[in-house]
């Protein structure tokens, strides 16, 4: 693999895994249908279509089943916890993390584009923040 394109991908995880991080809901959503069937979403109504006003929640949420039972204390078994661990495990994903830190660690630039389209430099506290993040994937993905 090029190097060039070993940084493109990273750029794009790391856009992914940012805009992931940030809460693009606006105040106000509205969804409509055009006359061709097409579905619609955006912050102002259209003037020539009915639209409807979009619940929309940022921050946490209630909590659901799963987080609850997770959230209950479980029996303590090693062989659960040696299935959980080895269910975390994935090849691609630890060798992909292990690329974006070794990116990370370089003195490369990293560019990436926000949410408006802007293209900026991570600076050395959001590459530190990636870094974090990779290594948490690496202890998790790695066997």
């Amino acid at each position: 693999m090029k190097f060039s394109h070993i940084l493109r991908l990273t750029g794009i995880a790391l856009v992914s895994l940012m805009l992931s991080q940030q809460g693009f809901a606006k105040e106000k959503v509205y969804t409509w249908t055009d006359s061709k069937g097409t579905v619609h979403y955006g912050e102002r109504p259209p003037k020539d279509a009915k639209a409807t006003l979009v619940k929309t929640r940022t921050g946490h949420s209630e909590p659901t089943p799963a987080q609850t039972a997770a959230a209950q204390p479980m029996p303590a078994a090693e062989e659960t916890t040696a299935t959980n661990q080895q269910s975390l495990k994935d090849p691609v994903r630890c060798t992909q993390a292990k690329e974006n830190l070794a990116i990370l660690n370089s003195v490369a630039r990293i560019k990436t584009t926000q949410a408006d389209g802007t293209s900026v430099y991570l600076t050395e506290e959001d590459k530190t923040k990636q870094r974090e993040v990779a290594q948490l994937i690496i202890n998790q993905a790695c066997e």
